[in-house]
């Protein structure tokens, strides 16, 4: 899948964007550790429907450059910002799974104007949500840093994407895999989860609240990562207007696990708003 570049504060940034240029923009945010291709199957789906896609790798990750700075959630919320202005995008249609929601519900509490509907995936800004134990891993000193070494082994990630993910294509894996290869790359992972302190979002669910668009939360029954109840605590917490999907049989990375099924409720979500 051809990707784009484009150079914001002398890095490069670069994203998929399909469809028309004049209509209506839907922005998707990838999470850890994806890039642009997790939407691959959702493209064609989107445009369809009558929408122009913009994905970005988010820094650090795909092929987009890292920051200098440490790679935290306030610095990946604010490189949404500057994204979208560079792009002239004003109003949009948001798209987030995992850590994308994390950066991307927090971006669309503080700028509501802007976002047009949510389409929301295997993510929480919940206070209940208890870190998953590689999150836990990565959050430590030195231990996640031990933790990087092994997952720098491009066999050994190319096999347990495999395992977790069995129809993952060869050049989404490669592209995953990017952000492990070195010491200095890793770190963009383990600088976001040691900054991804939830407290920081006590008061989001009530601006949450304050977000009367059109809201689609969709999840895999089986997420070993963010279990499916919180996709009902990010309804019933902060938009308890939003219709809620649990997809069966399915894990964390629904987008490529079964895109059929997520692209019937992207096609539900974009006839109704």
């Amino acid at each position: 899948m051809d990707k784009q570049s484009l150079f914001l504060h002398g890095k490069k940034v670069s994203y998929i964007e399909s469809g028309n240029v004049n209509d209506p923009p839907v922005l998707l945010l990838h999470g850890v550790p994806e890039s642009s291709l997790v939407w691959g199957e959702m493209f064609p789906c989107i445009v369809s429907c009558g929408y122009r896609t913009i994905a970005p790798d988010l820094p650090g990750f795909g092929d987009s450059d890292p920051f200098d700075e440490p790679s935290t959630w306030e610095r990946f919320e604010q490189f949404v910002s500057d994204f979208t202005t560079k792009l002239n995008l004003d109003k949009f249609h948001l798209i987030v799974h995992d850590w994308g929601g994390l950066i991307g519900l927090k971006w669309a509490c503080d700028h509501p104007e802007n976002i047009l509907s949510l389409f929301v995936s295997n993510t929480t800004l919940s206070e209940e949500y208890k870190w998953h134990s590689l999150a836990q891993i990565w959050q430590t000193p030195r231990t996640g840093e031990k933790v990087m070494e092994l997952m720098a082994n491009r066999l050994h990630f190319q096999n347990e994407m495999k395992k977790t993910i069995p129809n993952i294509p060869d050049e989404t894996v490669e592209d995953f895999y990017r952000v492990f290869r070195t010491p200095e790359s890793s770190r963009v992972i383990l600088d976001l989860y040691r900054s991804g302190n939830l407290d920081k979002v006590k008061t989001y669910n009530e601006k949450l609240n304050h977000i009367k668009i059109p809201v689609t939360i969709i999840w895999g029954e089986n997420d070993p990562y963010i279990p499916n109840e919180f996709a009902y605590k990010l309804q019933n917490e902060g938009l308890p207007h939003a219709n809620v999907y649990i997809i069966q049989h399915a894990g964390h990375f629904i987008q490529i696990e079964v895109p059929d099924e997520v692209n019937i409720y992207i096609q539900q979500h974009f006839q109704n708003v």
